[in-house]
């Protein structure tokens, strides 16, 4: 069999028997869950490979099923600074959540993956992080083509239809981090991702 790497975030991890861990990686290649054999606390480098929010390289064996075994890796960055702070951690909780419910396993997806991993990078950066997610939900819609001019007409009214607008947008973080969103709004972007990607 022949192995293979990919560069991957986990976005879940679960303990599987005595020892093992079943984690969800998304890649450019789409998600793939790898199992890793052999955890203990002793092995610090398989502890935060297989930790949630773990950028690193995976090498892999495919096998008959869609989970695959995990054969060696190294971290590029393991973001243990998500973890100072509650809100952090819950808005790398949502960004991970919104590629599980929206993404397919093996489906290939390089832009959406650089996308996403700019924007985990950036989760300690933004004092307001519903901004932060709340462009990452419309630019995703976006992607996947639910992002439409019905939207408008249904739901926003014109002014939050020009804030959609520069979220969706927006290229530059520094930009972001000068916009103002009032909660209700925010959670109206968070509703119209969940009626979406729900369909």
């Amino acid at each position: 069999m022949q192995e293979e790497k990919t560069d991957g975030i986990v976005l879940r991890s679960q303990d599987y028997k005595e020892r093992h861990r079943i984690i969800t990686l998304f890649t450019p290649d789409g998600l793939i869950s790898l199992i890793v054999r052999g955890i203990s606390r002793k092995n610090a480098r398989l502890l935060s490979l297989t930790t949630p929010f773990c950028h690193g390289e995976y090498h892999y064996i495919k096998g008959r099923s869609e989970l695959m075994s995990f054969r060696d890796g190294s971290v590029i960055d393991d973001h243990l600074h998500l973890r100072q702070s509650l809100k952090a951690l819950q808005t790398a909780g949502s960004l991970a959540n919104a590629i599980l419910s929206s993404q397919m396993a093996g489906k290939p997806a390089p832009a959406l993956f650089a996308l996403y991993k700019s924007y985990h990078g950036q989760v300690t950066q933004f004092n307001d992080t519903e901004v932060l997610l709340s462009s990452f939900y419309l630019k995703l819609l976006k992607y996947e083509g639910y992002l439409n001019i019905s939207h408008k007409e249904e739901t926003f009214s014109p002014s939050e239809w020009e804030l959609i607008l520069t979220l969706e947008r927006t290229l530059q973080f520094s930009t972001l981090r000068n916009v103002s969103l009032p909660p209700h709004f925010c959670k109206k972007i968070h509703a119209l991702f969940q009626s979406q990607i729900s369909h």
